[in-house]
């Protein structure tokens, strides 16, 4: 059965004698695992159309085990992404992180749209690029389920939250009455709260023009790693350790 589909390129492995083992996010089948072929005619001939971030449109046969790449009509290959080491550091967190919130054929058609116009904005500029990533989380977050509670208390559900904690365990705010029931719930302050909800709420467009200071931009990082960690279960992400090192 061949099987046509948008799909973006999320990560590459080697696979028997040169072939290698793909990993699509596609808008039909959500995540697969696919071969594409290296030996014979189809040497090299998907080469460019299955190397990471690329994004077009893939035709898949389904093996007994395993999918088969037939065919890729490229649509952007986000080049420029791969010959700047910053891009490349903060498009592959997208990718990494993009592969832990989406499970084995489950389909998010508003997260493939958002990694792809992440993609473009970060194939044409460097201006502001840790805020799209703060975006691409908050965002990912809501489109998966795992949308934190930032309206009013998590637990008793009041909106008078005075100076509330943010609790991942229990997936949002708590105001002052309700602290006890994560003890380990951080400080967070009125400025992240609203800054996590423009995120979470606004275009990528007009969030590429949002200045978040120093001491915002560290809280919600805390707040963020600490929350995806917990709800996605991954704690540990190759590409942000990269970009720390080269930072």
């Amino acid at each position: 059965m061949l099987i046509k589909t948008d799909a973006v390129v999320l990560k590459q492995s080697k696979f028997g004698e040169g072939d290698r083992i793909i990993t699509l996010f596609t808008k039909k089948l959500g995540k697969v695992q696919a071969v594409s072929k290296a030996s014979g005619r189809h040497k090299g001939k998907y080469a460019v159309g299955t190397q990471l971030f690329s994004y077009g449109e893939f035709v898949l046969f389904k093996g007994r085990d395993l999918f088969q790449i037939t065919q890729v009509d490229l649509r952007h290959s986000f080049y420029s992404i791969r010959e700047d080491v910053t891009k490349l550091a903060y498009g592959a967190y997208l990718l990494e992180l993009t592969l832990a919130a989406i499970g084995e054929g489950q389909t998010n058609n508003r997260l493939f749209e958002l990694l792809i116009n992440s993609l473009q904005i970060f194939s044409k500029s460097k201006k502001n690029m840790e805020t799209i990533i703060k975006a691409y989380e908050m965002k990912l977050l809501y489109y998966s389920g795992y949308k934190p509670e930032l309206e009013c208390c998590v637990h008793c559900g009041t909106s008078e939250i005075g100076n509330p904690r943010f609790s991942s365990a229990e997936g949002g705010i708590l105001c002052r009455n309700c602290f006890q029931q994560d003890l380990y719930a951080m400080k967070i302050s009125p400025v992240t709260i609203r800054v996590m909800q423009y995120l979470i709420t606004q275009e990528l467009e007009q969030i590429a023009k949002l200045m978040i200071r120093t001491e915002v931009m560290e809280e919600l990082n805390k707040i963020t790693r600490h929350y995806i960690g917990t709800h996605l279960e991954k704690n540990a992400f190759k590409s942000l350790e990269f970009l720390n090192h080269i930072k």
